[in-house]
């Protein structure tokens, strides 16, 4: 987690992907990538398991202003994938599933973290409220099924005008 009290979403997530039971108990690999279309964790580890837990290390950004005070919203994508028997339907189904249940797990996870305070109050500003799944269509990716997630944190940012900042 971040030293300075800023939510350090990529070790959070990454630290879910490594403790969570179900994952490791299925080969889960967690790795992180940069989109769907890149997937360089995957690719180094693809001959260990079929399993990955895909943190992607860019984020979509926004800064607005509420009242007096600008947030600086983030918003963090994890995929949660899982190979299958090629042409075999149950068996796509079942790691689905089993996708699923890992996301309700991190999704719990993070609950609890947020309540109890677990990461300092680091958490305090992600919004369990409100998370968006997707799931992974039965053609995205040959051989593979699964869903990503996208997290919101909002966080206060300073935005403070600094003449020493500026050459002018």
């Amino acid at each position: 987690m971040a030293a300075n009290n800023n939510f350090d979403a990529f070790a959070y997530f990454e630290h879910l992907g490594k403790a969570n039971k179900l994952a490791q108990e299925q080969g889960f690999i967690t790795c992180y990538c940069s989109g769907p279309e890149s997937i360089q964790g995957v690719m180094q580890n693809y001959r260990k398991s079929s399993n990955f837990i895909m943190i992607d290390d860019t984020t979509s950004q926004n800064t607005y202003s509420q009242g007096v005070t600008f947030f600086k919203k983030e918003i963090y994508t994890v995929f949660i994938v899982a190979g299958y028997k090629y042409d075999d339907m149950l068996d796509r189904q079942n790691k689905l599933t089993l996708c699923r249940r890992i996301f309700r797990q991190f999704h719990s996870r993070m609950i609890y973290d947020q309540e109890a305070q677990t990461f300092d109050d680091q958490l305090q500003y992600l919004d369990i409220n409100n998370i968006f799944s997707t799931e992974l269509g039965r053609y995205a990716y040959n051989g593979v099924t699964g869903l990503y997630f996208m997290v919101q944190n909002d966080e206060p940012t300073d935005l403070e005008y600094s003449e020493d900042d500026w050459n002018e």
